[in-house]
């Protein structure tokens, strides 16, 4: 799932701590890329955002195409079975 931005003073952008686990693990595992930024807000600093323009590309290029598959299969029921190996009594 794709997380809405914020925005601050004309800074759009998302943040890793609000992202859900999947997403915030593999953009914690490639420091680099996208690009984080800090951005302070009432006089704190909020550390590791990321600009949402970075941030759709990075969810398009990366992560759509290497998590995303994955968490579909992991949420089918723990008693599904494909059609094809469901046995039957004879």
């Amino acid at each position: 799932m794709k997380v809405g931005p914020q925005s601050y003073r004309g800074i759009v952008f998302v943040c890793l701590e609000d992202l859900p686990p999947g997403q915030k693990i593999l953009l914690e595992s490639s420091p680099d890329y996208p690009e984080r930024i800090k951005i302070l807000i009432d006089n704190r600093t909020r550390n590791n955002c990321i600009q949402y323009k970075e941030y759709e590309q990075w969810y398009h290029a990366v992560y759509k195409r290497s998590v995303a598959p994955a968490e579909r299969i992991t949420r089918q029921p723990v008693n599904w079975l494909p059609p094809s190996l469901v046995f039957k009594k004879a």
